[in-house]
């Protein structure tokens, strides 16, 4: 069962793939992508239809048969290759590899917030997310944030440092003379 959101847009700043399987003949697939022409000059084709939307960025598809990257592996290809997060395709790697035939993708950002509605022949195998990234927190460096919030250690001086490495030393002095006095004893 398809869960209720699945075909929903994504949210703002969230990449996601939608992946269908073509139930059609290797030579009618250049016919379902072809892009027509309607009376008002607006771009319409069977596979925007099939979609069920309005329009479509074609930057943001892609149609391709299985087989060719049936080496490199189609879970493998919509995580290293699309950045889709692994713990969500992992799972279904096995479906993912039974799939023959043309495959399309739709990416989020071909949708433009537009619900989709697919319909025959295309055949819903399943909408991934990209990995969460996690950005590093950038210093603030204002005004008004000193004094309020952690700063990071100030250098140390070479005046410092050389009174740490004097000091280290004459501990390991005082340690070599009290040794000697020891074994004197």
């Amino acid at each position: 069962m398809i869960a209720l959101d699945a075909f929903a847009p994504a949210r703002a700043h969230e990449k996601v793939v939608w992946v269908f399987a073509i139930d059609l003949p290797a030579e009618e697939i250049a016919n379902f992508k072809e892009e027509k022409y309607s009376d008002d000059d607006a771009p319409i084709s069977p596979l925007v239809a099939a979609l069920g939307l309005a329009h479509i960025d074609t930057d943001f598809i892609e149609v391709f048969d299985t087989e060719t990257i049936r080496d490199y592996g189609f879970a493998k290809y919509l995580t290293d290759a699309n950045g889709m997060n692994p713990a969500q395709v992992n799972p279904e790697t096995a479906m993912l590899a039974a799939i023959t035939g043309h495959v399309l993708l739709v990416f989020s950002d071909a949708l433009k917030d537009q619900t989709l509605a697919p319909k025959a022949p295309l055949r819903f195998v399943g909408r991934y997310s990209a990995s969460p990234s996690i950005h590093p927190v950038q210093k603030i460096e204002t005004e008004a944030a000193k004094g309020v919030l952690p700063q990071p250690q100030p250098p140390k001086s070479d005046a410092r440092m050389s009174g740490m490495v004097a000091t280290a030393a004459l501990v390991v002095m005082f340690l070599i003379v009290a040794m000697m006095i020891w074994i004197a004893g």
